[in-house]
């Protein structure tokens, strides 16, 4: 049989976590809907096995390469995120022992027929198909916890950095980016939320105006009909904090890079001249070029991939320190458990108004109104609160051991 002409397979194992090697973060959101256990096998799979006949070892159970590029094109077709099918990493390679054969098991329908099938595959076969060294199951919990420790810690060295320095005499501006894109194409960027924080600022101006925070909304301007709605809320207006602005896509990231420069001069006196360049400084404020940039995101890496998608590799490289606010709520409350921002905010005591993650409670005992937008602006803004508000209560923790938890999520 010629070679090119022979039926192609996939590791079903490869197949489940192909978004998750492949594709942004952004794109997995979208793509879990087809990649989580229940979704992915209620749809027929043709169930094979790759066997070595004398040895009785399992390769691995593969399904036939006609039916993952099926697959593929109706998630692409849905979503508009390309999962490419002639990636090499996607065949399964079976041309080691020339007695290697490929045998039919079954065709699963849902994930419980797919147990029932692979049941019968755990027994000594199954076991001979496992490599030696992968045999101990102490060997793995052990990686296992060494892995969540590792974690742990890093998650707690990130929120003990935050506390030190929003709450020393560090000189850092913080800025907090979110990036938003068209649910059905995750190239199109629609809408970029910006906001920034000056640490070490003149207790004049904290006292005028809280926490000195800028906030901005950009909406790109070509791609301002591009509405969401089926799959996330619609994020084109209700910005809170001033007003939106249309920007060109030419001119988007020269005005993010702006914004970044803002936060890094800003006068530490009065923040309003510093915000606008055409005036002068007032007298006495003084400017710091050396400021250092702090990067502040909920899930953070999720923008990091929109802004190297945009080609923001030199802005990145600004940031000296990197803070995810979501892992620093799991440090702080001690939960393995993820959270939303509109709930962060909740457990926070913020007051948050049109956050993206709508119909989630967005305020104390307010849901986000139907017709309500939420705009990135928001999250930014929101953001940097939550990042704010974590940072100090750690440090309030640490000087009142005996002060009340905060909420579990």
């Amino acid at each position: 049989m010629d070679p090119t002409s022979a039926p192609k397979y996939c590791l079903l194992k490869i197949v489940r976590r192909w978004p998750y090697r492949k594709t942004s973060k952004a794109s997995q959101a979208v793509l879990k809907r087809f990649f989580d256990k229940e979704p992915f096998f209620d749809r027929p799979w043709d169930i094979y096995v790759a066997q070595c006949p004398e040895s009785g070892n399992l390769e691995g159970i593969v399904v036939p390469f006609t039916q993952v590029k099926v697959f593929f094109e109706q998630t692409q077709s849905e979503t508009d995120v390309t999962l490419s099918t002639k990636d090499r990493d996607l065949i399964f390679n079976h041309s080691g022992p020339p007695e290697l054969v490929i045998q039919f098991i079954g065709t699963s329908q849902s994930w419980d027929s797919y147990e029932a099938l692979s049941r019968n595959l755990t027994g000594q076969d199954y076991q001979k198909s496992v490599p030696a060294n992968l045999r101990p199951k102490q060997a793995r919990n052990a990686r296992s916890e060494k892995k969540k420790q590792a974690q742990l810690q890093n998650r707690l060295n990130m929120l003990k950095s935050a506390g030190e320095i929003v709450n020393g005499k560090q000189n850092f501006a913080f800025v907090s980016i979110d990036v938003e894109s068209w649910e059905k194409n995750h190239d199109i960027i629609t809408e970029i939320g910006l906001s920034f924080y000056v640490s070490n600022a003149d207790t004049q101006a904290l006292e005028k105006t809280g926490y000195a925070i800028r906030s901005d909304h950009i909406i790109v301007k070509e791609h301002r009909f591009f509405k969401n709605g089926d799959y996330v809320a619609d994020a084109s207006g209700n910005f809170e904090f001033g007003k939106s602005r249309y920007v060109p896509l030419a001119d988007l990231q020269a005005t993010v890079a702006s914004f970044m420069e803002t936060a890094r001069t800003a006068a530490r006196g009065d923040e309003s001249e510093a915000i606008d360049s055409s005036k002068d400084s007032s007298p006495g404020a003084v400017t710091d070029r050396q400021r250092q940039l702090a990067l502040v995101g909920h899930d953070v890496n999720a923008d990091i991939d929109y802004l190297k998608k945009l080609g923001y590799d030199s802005e990145l490289n600004q940031f000296t320190m990197i803070f995810d606010t979501m892992e620093m709520w799991r440090a702080l409350a001690d939960t393995p458990n993820g959270i939303s921002l509109s709930r962060l905010c909740n457990e926070l005591d913020i007051v948050a108004w049109n956050v993206h993650n709508a119909g989630k409670r967005c305020s104390p005992g307010n849901l986000l109104p139907q017709s309500a937008h939420p705009s990135a602006g928001n999250d930014s803004r929101y953001t940097l609160d939550a990042f704010l508000a974590m940072a100090t209560k750690y440090q309030n923790n640490l000087a009142n051991p005996g002060s009340e938890p905060v909420g579990k999520a």
